[in-house]
């Protein structure tokens, strides 16, 4: 396994591996429609390329075998997409293709996510994960996560509930 850290530079293969994992996820559960506008808007190069720009959000690549698996973003401050969390690091997004989980790859994002919060001095994780994607909430409730409120999040013109979950650092 190999970890890059990404930047504006690696805007084309973070497009790339967002837009595969993303539907590859969610494309049984959702409106197609509503699942092409998503990713048209939330990963076309303008946008994306702004929140790699951003110095408060974190991206970092994972390769297996020189394959891009998936990817890891993290976010402080105002790149937070709940902004009373400012003592907080923000998991947004943690995405793998299917044929790489169970293989450890989703430890090791949680890891780089403390890591991070630490030497940030953040004293909590927290992520909002949608209420029907049972393994992602059952992994995160592994790793020390619990609820704490709720959020809407829009795919397309869909309005759906994710579950906010946070994990106390020196807990």
């Amino acid at each position: 396994m190999k970890i890059i850290e990404a930047n504006v530079d690696d805007l084309k293969a973070l497009q790339t591996i967002s837009r595969q994992t993303f539907k590859e996820t969610f494309e049984e559960d959702n409106d197609a429609a509503d699942l092409e506008k998503y990713l048209e808007e939330a990963y076309g190069d303008e946008k994306l390329g702004a929140e790699l720009a951003n110095p408060e959000s974190f991206f970092y690549l994972f390769e297996v075998e020189g394959e891009l698996a998936g990817y890891l973003k993290l976010n402080v401050g105002a790149a937070q997409s709940e902004h009373e969390l400012d003592d907080a690091l923000e998991v947004e997004r943690i995405y793998f293709l299917k044929r790489f989980k169970g293989q450890g790859l989703g430890k090791k994002a949680i890891s780089i996510a403390h890591e991070q919060a630490e030497k940030l001095g953040k004293v909590r994780l927290w992520l909002g994960v949608w209420e029907h994607n049972a393994p992602a909430i059952d992994f995160y409730k592994k790793r020390g996560f619990e609820e704490f409120s709720e959020h809407i999040f829009v795919l397309g013109d869909d309005r759906q509930r994710d579950i906010l979950m946070k994990k106390e650092l020196n807990a």
